[in-house]
């Protein structure tokens, strides 16, 4: 019998943890997945191009601001050099970014340069305030990271949808 209840037990703490789990993005005021208030970016190396990687974490809070915070991170670049991260967008969404309305992203209408290490690796924490006539807007977007100096760009991403929120 005590074998039952423990069991029983087990199995409503492990329900109680999968909900909470489930849940926490709501109750950090994070937007839902779908439509797509949120999205993460995986950054390539060009055609042809050399090494790296790269990764955007693209959020809007839940906050009654149309601001998008982006987490950034580049590794496997050259050392100790500067880029900037720039998208484009186009409001024709069917996963074809056709956009060339490249925007260098900073913190808010100010560019931010992204730095490496000596081992190539860099972070930026990157925010943008949209307009608040966009609310519902959908559209697609991608992402490149250019070098600062010669403007070459050295990793992009593949198309994504979004969609602005409150």
């Amino acid at each position: 019998m005590n074998r039952v209840r423990s069991r029983a037990t087990l199995i409503a703490l492990a329900g109680v943890a999968t909900l909470i789990l489930l849940t926490a993005p709501a109750f950090a005021g994070w937007g839902p997945s779908t439509p797509n208030f949120n999205l993460e970016a995986q950054l390539r190396p060009i055609a042809g191009g050399g090494d790296g990687f790269g990764l955007v974490k693209f959020r809007q809070p839940k906050d009654g601001d149309t601001t998008v915070y982006l987490d950034v991170w580049v590794r496997d670049l050259a050392a100790t050099h500067r880029y900037y991260l720039q998208r484009a967008t186009d409001t024709r969404v069917d996963d074809d970014c056709t956009g060339t309305n490249w925007l260098t992203l900073g913190e808010g209408p100010n560019s931010k340069e992204i730095v490496t290490d000596e081992r190539g690796t860099g972070r930026a924490d990157l925010f943008r305030t949209l307009p608040a006539i966009l609310l519902g807007t959908e559209f697609d977007i991608h992402f490149r990271v250019i070098d600062v100096i010669t403007s070459a760009v050295v990793l992009e991403s593949d198309c994504y949808q979004y969609t602005v929120s409150l």
